[in-house]
């Protein structure tokens, strides 16, 4: 499916986007979830707050592989918004010469320093993203390109052989790419509330009938947040492989872009990047 086929041709999808270019400008949203409200996404915006630790600017232990990590200032417990840009800003600029200069060790480092910044540079008892990295990090240029090129194609289902995508590969690609929202746990679990909210109080219909292109896959959180990002366990299926994840990320990029432009200039939101900020505070917990 091509952006105009989900976009266009779906009459659900084209009013579900025009619902949220409405809240882009500032229309109530009304989220309460527990001791969690927001009343528009502007104000999940303006609460935004990573990390919940403070954060050193490189990945610890950052000498254990021959990476060359690019300097990345610390991060104080729950940073805002414009403090994390500064950051994401460093990291992607190093990602992107890395990338294009194919420079092997510099490329790994980048990426490690993502996975870092996003909490998930982690060794897990079925491998992990540091292990991942430290085996496939001489010929990194070319996986990465694979989805490059695959994004370039303009189609939701990926091609690409042995495709790694998982909340932190999603950091990669996000810096990596125009027009790419980070879609971890967070963000994927606002996107069922917003869709499920829209369906079943906006257009007064049962949520058994939301349509199949509405029912964003969900990712499983860690910790205390696990059971609690998925507005509606039924509805919305956890996304099991890499392919699937790959689709979501490409319709949200899709439905969250074309959002911000028919919001135009009462968009109280710049970028990409902070609708995705406000979808990730938000999605902290939706249930």
């Amino acid at each position: 499916m091509n952006r105009s086929q989900y976009l266009v041709d779906d009459v659900d999808v084209a009013s579900f986007r025009d619902w949220i270019a409405q809240r882009l400008q500032g229309r109530p949203v009304q989220f309460t979830v527990g001791a969690h409200h927001y009343a528009s996404l502007p104000a999940a915006k303006a609460a935004y707050a990573w990390p919940l630790k403070a954060k050193i600017g490189l990945p610890n232990p950052h000498s254990s592989y021959p990476y060359i990590h690019p300097v990345v200032p610390p991060l104080a417990a729950r940073a805002n918004l414009e403090i994390n840009t500064v950051v994401l800003s460093s990291l992607q600029d190093a990602l992107r010469t890395a990338f294009r200069g194919q420079n092997t060790l510099r490329l790994a480092g980048a990426v490690a320093a993502i996975f870092h910044w996003g909490g998930v540079y982690t060794t897990t008892p079925h491998g992990g993203n540091k292990p991942w990295l430290a085996r496939h990090h001489a010929h990194l240029h070319a996986l990465l390109n694979q989805v490059v090129m695959d994004y370039a194609s303009g189609d939701d289902v990926s091609t690409v052989t042995g495709l790694r995508f998982n909340a932190g590969m999603t950091k990669v690609y996000a810096l990596l790419l125009d027009e790419f929202i980070i879609y971890d746990s967070r963000v994927a679990a606002s996107l069922t509330w917003l869709a499920l909210y829209w369906w079943t109080n906006i257009k007064n219909s049962p949520s058994i009938k939301l349509p199949a292109l509405l029912r964003f896959g969900t990712l499983p959180p860690n910790g205390a947040a696990r059971g609690h990002r998925n507005a509606a366990p039924g509805i919305f299926q956890s996304i099991a492989r890499a392919e699937d994840h790959y689709t979501w990320n490409v319709r949200a990029n899709w439905l969250l872009s074309d959002a911000l432009c028919l919001a135009g200039n009462k968009s109280q939101f710049a970028s990409l990047r902070e609708i995705e900020a406000a979808l990730f505070q938000m999605g902290d917990r939706v249930c």
